[in-house]
């Protein structure tokens, strides 16, 4: 799909946005200006999986009026998870940046990513950005896919190999614990046949936005997994794909 996208003009592929080997950015133009753009960042733990593994995403997107943004990092352990989060935020900026290029509107963002990358999306949502050329009022929803918003569990996976999380990172980088700055509105899913430590994950962090006033929607997809559950965004006809794709009006 990748390929074919791009063959047929409707794909800038590998944008550089940054030195690391791995920041670089997909685009895929709205057909009408001044679209919603939606940001797409992928998950893997922090440490693996890429970009290239979501076009499948894609199409229904660009039918319902978007511009999309695939966002590659560098994994761990070849940076920590703080520069990994200072890269996707500079991954957004220079989206932003180039918005006309794409036909989007700068200031009609949605954010989306699946595990560890909604996990990158909530922490985009936290994060502090007075002081620069970025409104927060731009992002104007997420889509947190199967996330992970406690960091603490993952001290005792074998992810943490990789990933070498410090205490205080746990707690400088888990959403839940995190004051919500974003009024952007938010999509929370996760999948029936997950493990109940990720939807419960998925619930609290959602309370914790309905808690902040935020308008948050919590879907537990039926007969779906971790994985299962963002394949079917490549469905146009599927609930969740449904769901994302309503965002763009937000």
């Amino acid at each position: 799909i990748r390929q074919e996208l791009a063959a047929g003009g409707r794909a800038r592929l590998d944008c550089r946005y940054g030195p690391g080997p791995r920041q670089l950015i997909d685009l895929f133009p709205a057909t009408s200006p001044a679209a919603p753009i939606l940001v797409w960042i992928h998950g893997g733990y922090w440490r693996a999986l890429s970009k290239e593994h979501y076009t499948n995403i894609v199409p229904p997107l660009l039918a319902a009026g978007a511009a999309v943004a695939l966002i590659g990092y560098d994994l761990c352990p070849a940076v920590t998870l703080s520069e990994l989060l200072a890269q996707t935020r500079d991954a957004l900026r220079w989206v932003r940046a180039h918005a006309p290029e794409m036909q989007g509107n700068p200031d009609r963002f949605v954010l989306a990513g699946n595990s560890a990358g909604a996990h990158i999306c909530a922490m985009a949502l936290q994060h502090d950005w007075s002081g620069e050329d970025w409104p927060l009022t731009s992002i104007r929803a997420a889509a947190l896919i199967t996330g992970i918003y406690d960091l603490s569990p993952v001290l005792r996976l074998p992810v943490q190999q990789e990933v070498r999380l410090t205490p205080q990172e746990v707690a400088a980088f888990s959403p839940l614990t995190l004051p919500i700055r974003s009024k952007a509105r938010v999509l929370v899913a996760a999948g029936a046949e997950e493990p109940e430590l990720w939807i419960a994950q998925s619930r609290s962090y959602h309370q914790k936005l309905i808690g902040a006033d935020t308008n948050s929607a919590l879907m537990i997809a039926p007969k779906k997994h971790h994985f299962s559950i963002t394949r079917e965004l490549s469905d146009p006809q599927a609930p969740l794909t449904a769901a994302v794709t309503e965002l763009l009006h937000a």
